[in-house]
């Protein structure tokens, strides 16, 4: 389920800034800045999570 009020946070510490999250990002929401993936149009993310799911460092968490 969708949760347009859920925006992705990013713990810098455990991003390893591979793009994955970028990739898959149906929205284009997020973006490599600095080689850390940053959340650059929270207009566009419509919170689906994709992000999180795709992560393999786990640094991007759903939260409200």
């Amino acid at each position: 389920m969708i949760d347009e009020k859920k925006k992705p946070i990013i713990d810098k510490c455990k991003c390893t800034g591979c793009g994955i999250c970028v990739y898959e990002c149906p929205n284009n929401a997020l973006k490599i800045v600095s080689d850390i993936a940053e959340h650059i149009d929270p207009e566009n993310c419509n919170g689906c999570g994709e992000c999180e799911n795709v992560c393999p460092n786990e640094a991007i968490k759903m939260q409200q």
